[in-house]
């Protein structure tokens, strides 16, 4: 019906699309009250952010931009990592790769990492890959390099580079599964839910 779009035994919309497609998406949602929403749409800009932040006080929303449990973990060993190595001459510089037909460059995650060591050092200026620059490297610069070609599924490195050592964290994704299974497990774990909120992975592993 107009005002109840969805089947009436529906728990969860599941969201892969792209932000284009997300007035639509507020349109479904608000004709289906008490239904909850777990998206892995990336390529977001603030508007985007802004309907999350709206839909999550009337249901439960759950929103990764990888749903891969090992980029959950990748990300927490980088957190202890900027925490430990942040402000003590290293380097952050991240590379991932993607099948050529992926629309959004850098991907969501490698800007999630981004923002990971953006917070244990208190400031950085995100770059994307380097062209025709003179000056030394910024020691606050942070930045991300998109290759894209063939059919990977998904590739993020992060290397952090000091003066006599290196180290690289990294992940790759060999199938398309893996962030299904995520989606799903984050669906069981939003229908159990009672009252609206915003919830990512750090809920889903009950970790703080």
């Amino acid at each position: 019906s107009a005002d109840n779009p969805l089947p009436g035994q529906t728990d969860v919309v599941i969201d892969f699309s792209s932000p284009s497609a997300w007035e639509d998406l507020d349109r479904l949602l608000s004709g289906s009250a008490g239904v909850s929403l777990v998206s892995g749409t990336t390529g977001l800009e603030e508007k985007h952010r802004e309907k999350l932040r709206k839909w999550s006080k009337k249901r439960a929303v759950f929103y990764s931009p990888n749903m891969s449990r090992g980029i959950f973990a990748l990300g927490r060993l980088l957190d202890k990592a900027a925490e430990m190595l942040s402000g003590e001459g290293f380097d952050i510089e991240i590379v991932e790769i993607h099948h050529r037909g992926k629309l959004d460059n850098p991907s969501g995650t490698a800007l999630h990492m981004a923002e990971i060591w953006r917070e244990q050092a208190g400031s950085g200026n995100l770059l994307w890959g380097r062209h025709g620059r003179t000056a030394p490297r910024n020691p606050e610069d942070i930045c991300m390099h998109a290759v894209r070609g063939g059919d990977v599924v998904g590739e993020h490195q992060v290397h952090l580079l000091g003066d006599g050592e290196r180290l690289m964290l990294s992940h790759q994704a060999t199938s398309r599964n893996t962030f299904a299974l995520g989606a799903i497990a984050a669906a069981r774990f939003v229908a159990g839910l009672k009252s609206p909120g915003f919830y990512i992975m750090a809920d889903l592993f009950s970790v703080k």
